[in-house]
């Protein structure tokens, strides 16, 4: 697995979500998630999406991101997936994507980073995966996405993301 041009926005979007206050409510989530309540509750959640409307509540979170800071959160949530097992529940998930319709969304999603600077926490994301072991995951997640047909997404996105988006000469 080599570092892609997946960085360079991710960061500030990453560093500021700590102004609205998701971290919070995340860190209690990943917390709950040990409890084992949230990994059956995240199964749902994705099935719920396209019933509740989540959906559009993404696309809004990803715009918030550049005024949020996920970045402490998602540092700690790696850490804790090798814990909670919230691994399974990411195979699962993807799984589920492709009937819950996610797929469309994370598309969007991706066109979002553009706008909000999904990018550059993901590179120190890649390498803690290393060490919380969720890299593996990542590797079979990618495998997984031929099934559920978020490779073409993700192929996409990462075109973008080296290609566009804005210079990413670093």
């Amino acid at each position: 697995m080599q570092t892609v041009g997946l960085i360079h926005t991710l960061e500030q979007c990453l560093n500021r979500m700590q102004t609205v206050g998701l971290i919070h409510t995340l860190e209690q989530c990943l917390n709950r998630m040990q409890t084992g309540g949230l990994i059956h509750t995240l199964e749902q959640c994705l099935n719920r999406m396209q019933t509740v409307g989540l959906i559009h509540t993404l696309e809004q979170c990803l715009n918030r991101m550049q005024t949020v800071g996920l970045i402490h959160t998602l540092e700690q949530c790696l850490n804790r997936m090798q814990t909670v097992g919230l691994i399974h529940t990411l195979e699962q998930c993807l799984n589920r994507m492709q009937t819950v319709g996610l797929i469309h969304t994370l598309e969007q999603c991706l066109n979002r980073m553009q706008t909000v600077g999904l990018i550059h926490t993901l590179e120190q994301c890649l390498n803690r995966m290393q060490t919380v072991g969720l890299i593996h995951t990542l590797e079979q997640c990618l495998n997984r996405m031929q099934t559920v047909g978020l490779i073409h997404t993700l192929e996409q996105c990462l075109n973008r993301m080296q290609t566009g988006w804005g210079s990413s000469t670093h």
